[in-house]
Parts: structure tokens; sequence; C-alpha cells
């Protein structure tokens, strides 16, 4: 633990519910495409990371996400459901770290698990919510499986 962490007070339960909501939120507007939803949960330059080469910058990139999900051929064809949510404040109380594991499944034909993503997230308090400044992620599809944001019409986590 570092000497920042051991000086701030332990990450506050209204806190912890407020970046769980976020993060629920954030699964089900990508789910439901819902990007008016989605976009009200970045800040302005919120980053995405792992979803392909480049980092995906800023809100007119990010609408990409749940825009794939409303023009998917098979409505509801993605599912995120987050869990194991860890969450630290950084370097004060109005900046957190979430780190959680988001399993991806997909609905198209049959119901299959496409990915795990293993996400670090970094939040910014904005009056009573939280904001996702970056969520960085690992993703890590089953043995023979290809990650959902490699299939076509398909939006990853």
């Amino acid at each position: 633990m570092s000497a920042v962490a051991r000086t701030l007070p332990r990450f506050a339960v209204a806190d912890y519910a407020a970046v769980q909501q976020v993060l629920a939120r954030y699964c089900w507007c990508a789910d439901t495409g819902d990007t008016a939803g989605w976009l009200a949960l970045w800040t302005e330059d919120g980053t995405l990371r792992g979803i392909g080469d480049e980092p995906i910058v800023g809100h007119e990139a990010l609408k990409a996400i749940p825009e794939g999900a409303s023009n998917r051929p098979v409505a509801g064809g993605l599912r995120h459901l987050f869990g194991n949510l860890v969450c630290e404040y950084e370097d004060s109380p109005d900046r957190a770290r979430a780190r959680f594991y988001n399993l991806v499944s997909t609905w198209f034909e049959v119901g299959e698990l496409s990915v795990i993503a293993i996400c670090d997230a970094r939040l910014v308090r904005h009056g009573e919510d939280w904001l996702i400044r970056e969520n960085s992620m690992s993703l890590l599809p089953p043995r023979g499986n290809t990650p959902a944001a490699e299939k076509p019409g398909g939006v990853g986590p």
C-alpha cells in the first residue's frame, strides 16, 4: 500500500454505492444502445482503452459503443455483468480507482461467454455523482472464441 493510500480515508460506503451505480449504468447503456445515458457517465475527455489498438477518447468517439449496440441485427445481442468491484481513493477523496471484472456474454443465436474484461477505471467526483475519466481493460476471451468487438456488428465491454 502506498504512503498516499495510507493517509486517505477508507472508501466511503456512499461513494462505493455511487461508483457501483455508475458501472451498472455503464453496462446497461452499452447493452441497450442508450447513447445519451452512456455519455453522461464520462468526463468530456473520457478514455476507453483495450478495445482495438488505439484508445477511444472523448464523447464523440465514445458514442460509437452504445450506437453499435443499437445497430446490432439482434436486439440485446450483448449483456455485460460486472463484479468483484474494489474501490479506493487515489490522491484525494474526489478521485477514485475502481477495479472490476466485466463478463460479456452474447445472445445472437445461442448464449455464450464472449469475453471477460479485467477493468481498471479512474473516476472523478462530479457534485454528488462520479464520472468515468478512464477505463483501461484487458480482454480475456475463452479459448477458441472471438471477442464480441471483433464480430460483425459487435461492441466490446
